[in-house]
This record gives C-alpha cells, sequence and structure tokens, in this order.
C-alpha cells in the first residue's frame, strides 16, 4: 500500500506521535547523563545496598526510552499504514486514558488546603495542582481521539490490504475476457501472458480488535515485572501481604500468566480466552477483597509502609506533614480498577464466537 491512499488524519497524528516520542527520548537520554553523573549516596545513610542504585541508573531512564522507542515505531508504522500500527496506537490510546484519570486523582491532592507550617505557598499547590489537572485532561482527550479516529471505517479501510488485480472478477474468470484486445491463447506483442488465477483459499477468521489489544496489554505488562523484582516490592494477596521471595514468586507467576494468555489470545487459541479470564477475575477478587474486607485501612496501611521502606526518604514522618488522609483516594483507585477490569471480562466473553470458528478452522 502506498503512501497516497494515507489520510491527513493519520499523517497529523503519526507526526505527532514522532515529535512526542523523539522529545521522550531526548528525556531518557538526559535522565540517563544526570544519573551517571550524580553521585552514589552514602550506604549508612541511604540504608540501601550499592547494587539498588546501580540497578536505579538503568531502570529509570528505562520509564522513558521504551515508551519513545514504542512510540517512534508506531508513527513510522502508520506512515506506512501497517495495521498492527493502528492496533499499537488504540493500545496507547487505552493507557493515555487511564494514565490521564489517575494524574487526576493525583492533582486532587494538591487542591487540599495544605496545614500552615509546612512551608508551601498555598497558590503554588494551587498551580501545581491546576497543571497537573490540565496536563491529565489533555492525556485523557488525546487517548479518546485516538481511540475514535482509529476505529472509524473510512480509517480502519486504509490499514486493510489492498485486492490483487483482477482478484474481483472471482475463481476461475478469464481475466483477458475482460478486454477484446486480450486472448487466452497467444497475448499480442507487448501484453504480458494471461495470469494463472489460484484456486480460493479459506482465509482464517480475523482476530477481534479486543483480544488483540488484551493480548498486548498482557505482553506488554511483562516489561514492568523486572522493577518490582528488583526493588523488592511487597504485594498483595487477598487478605495478606507477600513480601521477599514470596512477592518474588508471585511476580514471576503473574508474568507466566501475562506471556502464556498474551501468546495463545494472538493465536486465538480457546486456552489463551479461558486463562485470561480467569487472571483478570482473580485480579477482581483479589483487589475487592484486599481493600474492601473488613480490616481493609490496616491493610493499606502496613502496605503502604513496607513501600515507603524502600524508600527512606520516603518515609511517614515525612509525608504526614501534610495530614492527608490517603484512604479516600485508594478507595477511589480501587473502584476505577475494579471497574476496568470488568472491560477485558466483557470482551472476552464476548469473544466466544471468534475463537469457537477458529478452532473449528484449525480442525477443517
Amino acid at each position: 500500500m502506498t503512501g497516497k491512499n494515507r489520510s491527513a488524519g493519520i499523517t497529523v497524528i503519526a507526526v505527532l506521535a514522532l515529535i512526542g516520542s523523539a522529545l521522550l527520548l531526548m528525556m531518557a537520554v538526559l535522565v540517563a547523563v544526570t544519573m551517571f553523573v550524580a553521585p552514589t549516596p552514602d550506604t549508612n545513610n541511604a540504608q540501601l545496598p550499592p547494587m539498588f542504585f546501580k540497578v536505579f541508573r538503568v531502570i529509570l531512564p528505562l520509564f522513558y526510552a521504551l515508551p519513545a522507542i514504542w512510540g517512534i515505531v508506531t508513527a513510522v508504522g502508520l506512515l506506512g499504514l501497517r495495521n498492527w500500527a493502528r492496533i499499537s496506537t488504540i493500545v496507547f490510546s487505552v493507557l493515555l486514558i487511564i494514565f490521564g484519570a489517575f494524574g487526576m486523582l493525583t492533582s486532587m491532592v494538591f487542591f487540599l488546603k495544605p496545614p500552615p507550617g509546612n512551608g508551601l505557598d498555598p497558590k503554588a499547590v494551587f498551580f501545581i495542582g491546576v497543571a497537573m489537572a490540565v496536563f491529565a485532561l489533555v492525556q485523557i482527550g488525546i487517548g479518546i481521539w485516538w481511540m475514535v479516529f482509529f476505529n472509524r471505517a473510512k480509517v480502519k479501510a486504509q490499514f486493510l490490504p489492498q485486492p490483487l488485480p483482477f482478484q474481483h472478477l472471482g475463481q476461475g474468470a478469464d481475466p483477458y475476457a475482460i478486454d477484446p484486445r486480450y486472448s487466452t491463447s497467444v497475448p499480442p506483442p507487448g501484453l504480458p501472458a494471461a495470469p494463472d488465477v489460484p484456486s480460493a483459499a479459506p482465509t482464517p477468521s480475523a482476530r477481534p480488535l479486543s483480544v488483540s489489544i488484551i493480548a498486548w496489554y498482557l505482553l506488554a505488562g511483562c516489561l514492568f515485572v523486572p522493577f518490582p523484582l528488583f526493588l523488592h516490592s511487597p504485594t498483595a494477596l487477598f487478605l495478606t501481604i507477600l513480601t521477599g521471595w514470596r512477592a518474588s514468586v508471585f511476580f514471576l507467576v503473574i508474568a507466566g500468566v501475562h506471556v502464556y494468555a498474551g501468546t495463545m489470545l494472538l493465536r486465538m487459541k480457546p486456552a489463551g480466552r479461558w486463562i485470561g479470564i480467569g487472571y483478570f477475575v482473580f485480579n477482581f477478587v483479589n483487589i475487592a477483597v484486599f481493600y474492601l474486607a473488613p480490616g481493609g485501612h490496616a491493610r493499606v496501611t502496613r502496605l503502604v509502609d513496607l513501600q515507603q521502606s524502600m524508600f527512606p526518604w520516603m518515609s511517614s514522618s515525612q509525608a504526614s506533614q501534610f495530614h492527608i488522609d490517603i484512604m479516600p483516594f485508594v478507595m477511589f483507585g480501587v473502584i476505577f480498577a475494579l471497574a476496568l477490569y470488568l472491560v477485558p471480562l466483557y470482551f472476552l466473553a464476548a469473544a466466544k464466537p471468534a475463537f469457537d470458528k477458529a478452532a473449528r478452522e484449525r480442525v477443517v
């Protein structure tokens, strides 16, 4: 497919993605240089092993570099009208909406009036909150724009493969019969010989877009598994909190589920659909039990303390100067996460006919 069929909207979005990704890549380089020249803190004061800071110097730039590389590759694919790039943009738009929603939640903290004596100017705090809210709204707006745009029928048609010459004539038709100058025997000088029209082969069922997004979401989630492993992060499991090697095993199992389910979904295997449904049901129940069951406030407080213990500069005494009760924000995030998990559950359940059809075609 050539670039002449590409609409102006696709070109504009691709160029914007290239510019944004290039700026994000520059940020990654700047962070990498800053982390490289920054001195290693005194381990006696930091209470962390030196290896932590070495790993952190590598991980932090990747937070900017990986999305930048993803954006550049996707933008180039959009310019080439590759359908995988369209799907990748839709996945990215979903992430923009999610992060924008959490950004709006975070900005609400800055709208709270800080107590006197904390050394912060209330006007500056309000300005920070407004800036974060505007940035979050921009993220949500861009995500909705891209999601709606790339699901339009006219836009989707530009990413579909063009039919081959004479394909519209049907099976067994003589393409040279459409012009009396053509003959199925010996063509006139300068004209190509009549091509052999292959018999139409059954094409495999198309994978629903929703299934592709869920599959790539699961596979992309594996990129973040090394971070909690290196940081020895705690994690919630129903009514308990896993730490140490138990938490590491939990993260590794989750990574394995992501890889297997995502791969099977891309191959339209029924096992991937069932494992995906089970995984999202598990996450839904796990979050609901941990945060909403009796004693949830104590469990959340314990989990926050364990997470802050990984970073001594984020101690509870330093954070308590704002006198902010985080539970309302935690509950808002929990409700949002529970609602979010219902989306892939719905689409995986609704995709059963497509998986059944793909299974029948493999048997035939």
